[in-house]
């Protein structure tokens, strides 16, 4: 480590130490004896001249001295130290320039193999106030030779650039700023030289102005010769030869804006400004100005537009009112004027708008002039009566009307007259309300839907037929209500269900269905499903009419059921017949015996028929079916009947069975043939 001696401690001043400011105070002072420089007493004459030099040199200088390369510096280079300062005196160069060794060091070896070097604005970072900064640096670096004709070391002047530098890229930047303000500026503008106007500059406005052509270098007259009779070659002399500017105003230019094409008018605001030069001589002139064409379009498109809305305003049938901020007319349409019924508008100018309407309605209009006060819209409906007392309903819209501080200024009222509305309306809920009596007094079910098939109607037949409300049925499909669940508790397919299949047809269709009731029964129904058309012949809906079947069907059970009994009961009666016959023939002593007993047995059939035709085919008591069958055997010889058991209603045929569904309750089956034969 480096020791340091107080600045007034040093005993021996050496000569080339005598001047050099605060570091040759420094070097003076420091203490050189751990230093491998040594004693400056003892220092070789190559060093000592240059240590003199460099102490009183302005340009900040630097030698690094030595196999250490032991650095010094004066006044002028210690800024560049920054906080480094001053502890870097004597100090190896590779420690004192840590930061930066790995840039520099390959500088250093050039130098010390001989090689001399110079580097202007060579950028550095460096870290010498705490961070790391970017620093720019022209300096050169010299190899010193000392008394033996070795390199002992290096010598080093050095300029910082680095406000230089910054001071250059703040220039460019600011070049390069206005450039692009210039190019990309929305007006037009144009640097032209000398008396035949040369393009210098022009810019991206100027140049789609006149098609992009090629005219830098070029005059005005060669670029631009469709100009010729316009007057602006004209100006552009005049301009240059007076030095007064000139400014345009809407001047109308013929130009082709594409190679080969038609002239097209153009509307430009411009200024021709003359550049002078110090001697005031005029040396070139400076276009700059707009081209105003869409803008001048666009007002002549306004103020169209404008007569148009007038026009519009007076043939509308719409009250159209402006209100100011106290809610006083200020404003009516011509049109709101007829159909408002007012001859003579200055009348009821000043009138407070909210004055015209009564009852419930004013309200109405009190609130909605203070909603449209606050920035909202407000709307309402209401009847009040025209300036001649008629009576009419409007509907209503009342919106605020803002300035160019965006704060509301006044309002705009727009009133519609729907008298008719409202009387059609009215019209309409008489004739349904007539409708809906007609059709709740219906038998039949009625139900009414949309064109997506989600219901919008049912009648109160309906409403007991599915056991729902229109309220609980309202906007669902049809197929939702009443096919909920199987019997079995799945979901039927949409497929399966014939209802509604006939929604998509453009026809009447017909057809049977099963209904689940809101209870979760199941009750057959058949349907006649019809399209709503518009006047256009556009279905818009079904009408879908639904009557309960379930006595028909049970009807048509009932009578199957008897066909297919009759049918047994016919066979099982001849067989029975012949039975008897056969045994009775067989077993008879005599032809009276054989009679006697046929007759009584055929009797006996006949008796248990009877209990079936009592019953109504529906079912029969079994003990009392025996008790006729066996009688005409009791009492003959060795045959004894004795009947046991509880009582047992027989009913006849298969149990009911749904034929319109696929599903269907377990069948039961009992025979109603029980007759003994004579060996019973």
């Amino acid at each position: 480590m480096l020791v340091k001696r107080p600045l007034d401690a040093a005993p021996a001043v050496p000569v080339f130490l005598q001047d050099g400011g605060e570091m040759g105070a420094r070097m003076r002072a420091h203490d050189w004896s751990a230093s491998p420089l040594g004693d400056p007493q003892i220092w070789p004459q190559s060093l000592r001249t240059l240590v003199r030099m460099m102490l009183n040199a302005q340009q900040p200088m630097f030698i690094a001295w030595g196999p250490e390369l032991a650095f010094l510096y004066n006044d002028a280079y210690a800024p560049l130290f920054g906080s480094k300062h001053p502890d870097a005196l004597g100090r190896p160069f590779a420690e004192v320039w840590s930061d930066i060794w790995s840039q520099i060091k390959p500088l250093v070896d050039d130098t010390l193999a001989g090689k001399s070097s110079w580097h202007e604005d060579l950028l550095i970072p460096m870290q010498r106030h705490g961070y790391l900064e970017e620093a720019w640096f022209s300096f050169s670096y010299t190899p010193v030779w000392d008394e033996n004709d070795q390199i002992a070391g290096m010598f080093g002047a050095v300029t910082e650039a680095t406000e230089k530098v910054c001071a250059e890229r703040r220039n460019v930047a600011e070049r390069q700023l206005l450039q692009q303000m210039f190019e990309q500026a929305p007006g037009i503008m144009v640097m032209l030289r000398g008396r035949d106007h040369v393009f210098e500059l022009a810019n991206n406005a100027y140049l789609q102005l006149v098609g992009h052509r090629e005219l830098i270098g070029k005059t005005v007259r060669e670029v631009l010769p469709e100009l010729e009779g316009q007057g602006f070659f004209e100006l552009l002399d005049e301009v240059h030869g007076t030095g007064e500017p000139f400014v345009g105003r809407g001047v109308s230019a013929r130009v082709q804006r594409e190679p080969g094409g038609p002239l097209e008018e153009r509307f430009v605001d411009f200024i021709y400004q003359p550049i002078k030069n110090a001697d005031g001589q005029v040396t070139g002139i400076f276009v700059e100005g707009y081209d105003i064409t869409e803008a001048k379009h666009s007002v002549e498109a306004l103020r169209a537009s404008e007569e148009f809305n007038r026009r519009i305003l007076d043939s509308s049938s719409d009250c159209i009112k402006v209100l100011d901020s106290d809610a006083r007319l200020q404003f009516m349409s011509q049109g709101g004027m007829q159909v408002m019924e007012v001859d003579d508008f200055g009348a009821i100018r000043d009138c407070d708008w909210r004055s015209f309407w009564s009852g419930p309605e004013h309200e109405k209009a009190r609130q909605a002039v203070e909603t449209a006060l606050t920035g909202g819209t407000a709307r309402f409906q209401g009847p009040t009566p025209t300036a001649k007392g008629t009576p009419k309903w409007w509907d209503v819209a009342v919106t605020p009307i803002r300035g160019a501080d965006g704060e509301v200024e006044k309002l705009l009222s727009v009133s519609r007259d729907i008298t008719a509305t409202k009387e059609a309306e009215e019209a309409l809920r008489q004739s349904q309300r007539r409708l809906n009596a007609v059709l709740n007094n219906a038998s039949v079910s009625i139900f009414l839907m949309d064109d997506r098939q989600h219901c919008v109607y049912m009648n109160a037949a309906a409403e007991k037929l599915t056991g729902y409300t229109l309220a609980e049925v309202m906007g669902r499909p049809l197929h939702d209500v009443i096919h909920h669940t199987h019997p079995d508790g799945s979901h039927f397919p949409l497929e399966e269900c014939p209802i509604d299949r006939a929604f998509p047809e453009e026809h009447q269709v017909q057809g049977e269905e099963v209904f689940v009731h809101k209870n979760g029964s199941f009750y057959p129904v058949a349907f006649t499903a019809s399209p709503i058309q518009d006047e256009s012949g556009r279905t818009i809906g079904t009408i879908i009419e639904v009557r309960d079947i379930s006595a028909e069907k049970k009807a048509q059970e009932h009578q199957r059921l008897l066909i297919n009994e009759l049918n047994h009961r016919v066979k099982n009666t001849l067989a029975t017949v012949q039975s008897i016959t056969s045994q009775t023939l067989r077993n008879a002593a005599t032809a009276r015996d054989a009679r006697d007993a046929l007759e009584g047995r055929l009797l006996a059939l006949s008796r248990t028929h009877d209990v079936l035709t009592r019953e109504n085919w529906e079912s029969a008591e079994l003990r009392e079916i025996i008790e006729q069958a066996v009688e005409p055997y009791r009492g003959q010889g060795r045959i004894v009947f004795t009947l046991k058991g509880h009582g047992f209603a027989c009913r006849p045929g298969w149990l009911w069975r749904s034929p319109w569904r696929s599903r269907s309750l377990p069948p039961m089956r009992s025979s109603m043939a029980l007759f003994p034969t004579p060996q019973a």
